[in-house]
């Protein structure tokens, strides 16, 4: 059938209802370009694809998608040097789990729904990628403290150092002769250094590093003498930490990039599946029948009512519209005495 046609029918308004249905954003996309065909094949199987999924839902509930999102920006980037973040592989993790979670959906149907319990297999086990990521980043994106013994060790000495910084710079504050030069009695920070509000007048009275003025010219933060040293070994430190995340990221980057054809292709049975427990769901809704597919004889439609006029009967009825204002269907029969090919 051709765009033409399909336009005249509304076919783009159809798939838009359909797409409502859809759990996940790949799936609407997909019921968004999803049209006809003319394969009387293939039409069946689709017709048995989605009689199997009412049954499935019937039985077993609705396809668990929770936590299946678009990665498709995350796995771009997903390689080293590819500036993935700790969130990028939380997001990830979730939809492997995911669509492990839809594998085990499948496998775990009724033998009789062989349609469906065939797609389990067209999803590749990553409990081991899963499994990868979980060791090394919290399910909030942050890098866990266990994800390995160098970094533990490296935020063991920052905590340690901040500690110490901590414990000296406001052991000044306690000090009367230093808390009267300040602007006010209190500690801030100047790019992760400790530093004093000191009131420009008071400047020099006070050793240590100016680290810039405030606006007014009023105030200059200084850091202590007495911090410098400690400071400089907490950078270091902060350094060094970056420098483990990002080795640790680099070998989970590693390790999904090898498997992404097969991620790739896990996503995209994912979006069909929506669109198929979509199309279930739309069925239901609507209780709507399977036709009987005929490659020679003539087009009937008995008791048909249009697509359209009932999705808006439902969402009138639904918005609680009085039901003398709701605007009816009523059913229709039609034969067309001639053949589609």
């Amino acid at each position: 059938m051709d765009s033409f046609t399909l336009n005249k029918i509304e076919f783009g308004a159809v798939r838009r209802i359909l797409s409502d249905f859809c759990a996940t954003r790949a799936g609407k996309s997909l019921a968004l370009r999803i049209g006809p065909s003319r394969s009387p094949q293939i039409v069946r199987q689709w017709l048995t694809q989605t009689t199997q999924m009412g049954q499935a839902i019937a039985q077993s509930g609705l396809i668990p998608f929770g936590g299946v999102t678009d990665i498709s920006a995350i796995m771009a980037k997903a390689h080293v040097g590819g500036g993935a973040a700790g969130e990028d592989f939380a997001i990830l993790a979730s939809t492997l789990e995911g669509a492990l979670n839809v594998k085990n959906y499948l496998a775990a149907l009724d033998e009789s729904l062989d349609l469906l319990t065939a797609q389990a297999g067209d999803i590749a086990d990553f409990q081991g990628e899963i499994k990868a990521i979980r060791s090394i980043v919290e399910p909030d994106g942050s890098i866990a403290d266990h994800a390995s013994v160098k970094l533990a060790d490296i935020r063991q000495r920052i905590a340690q150092i901040t500690q110490h910084i901590h414990d000296v710079i406001y052991g000044f504050l306690r000090q009367g002769e230093v808390a009267k030069l300040l602007q006010n009695v209190t500690v801030a920070l100047h790019d992760d250094r400790f530093v004093l509000p000191v009131k420009s007048e008071n400047r020099g009275r006070l050793p240590g590093v100016v680290h810039r003025s405030s606006a007014s010219g009023a105030t200059v933060f200084i850091e202590p003498e007495a911090c410098v040293e400690l400071n400089n070994r907490l950078a270091d430190l902060r350094d060094e930490e970056r420098d483990e995340i990002q080795r640790l990221l680099n070998q989970l980057a590693l390790r999904i990039s090898a498997r992404s054809a097969e991620i790739s292709a896990a996503m995209q049975v994912l979006a069909r599946l929506d669109v198929l427990c979509a199309k279930a769901q739309y069925a239901r809704q609507f209780d709507m029948i399977c036709p009987e597919i005929t490659e020679n004889g003539p087009l009937q439609l008995i008791n048909a009512r249009h697509p359209l006029l009932i999705d808006r009967q439902w969402r009138q009825e639904k918005a609680g519209v009085p039901a003398d204002k709701v605007q009816q269907v009523v059913p229709i029969t039609v034969r067309l005495g001639m053949d589609f090919d």
